[in-house]
């Protein structure tokens, strides 16, 4: 890594960022992704995005996924995150879930919710972004968000 890309990364580090499960099934098993990377895009139609890096060994999985979910994290799962992180078994990660009307696996414990199927794959460097239409959102619980800054999680 060069001094400048070092330096690009710390600074974009400094943002901080809710952390996310976008998850999916695949052939009969629920698979999880830890992402700092979701956003809104539209409302009228309702369109999320989140990245997707290239060299990721779970790209050809979830990029080739039509149908997934977006499960935001509360401030107490910081450990289901990490475990996501390293192992794309959602349940042997201790993620405990239910199908979504499309399919997708939705975080029981999750404090927001988006049901998606995919609308849109785009170039974006060393990512692809994957614009998602939302068919349901719903909030499980409240509590504090999960956020991510400075390499490490934290709280609201």
């Amino acid at each position: 890594m060069s001094l400048f890309e070092r330096e690009f990364r710390d600074c974009l580090g400094r943002f901080p960022t809710g952390v996310a499960l976008i998850t999916i099934m695949d052939e009969g098993s629920a698979r999880a992704m830890t992402i700092n990377s979701f956003s809104s895009v539209s409302l009228d139609p309702p369109l999320i995005l989140w990245s997707l890096a290239k060299d990721s060994h779970r790209y050809d999985r979830f990029l080739g996924a039509e149908d997934f979910a977006v499960n935001i994290l509360a401030a107490d799962q910081a450990d289901l995150s990490a475990a996501c992180a390293r192992n794309d078994d959602l349940e042997a990660s201790g993620g405990q879930w239910t199908p979504a009307g499309n399919g997708a696996p939705l975080l029981k414990d999750a404090i927001a919710r988006f049901e998606c199927k995919r609308h849109a794959v785009m170039p974006g460097g060393d990512h692809e972004i994957i614009v998602g239409e939302v068919l349901n959102a719903d909030r499980p619980r409240d509590a504090d968000a999960l956020v991510f800054v400075r390499s490490g999680y934290a709280q609201i």
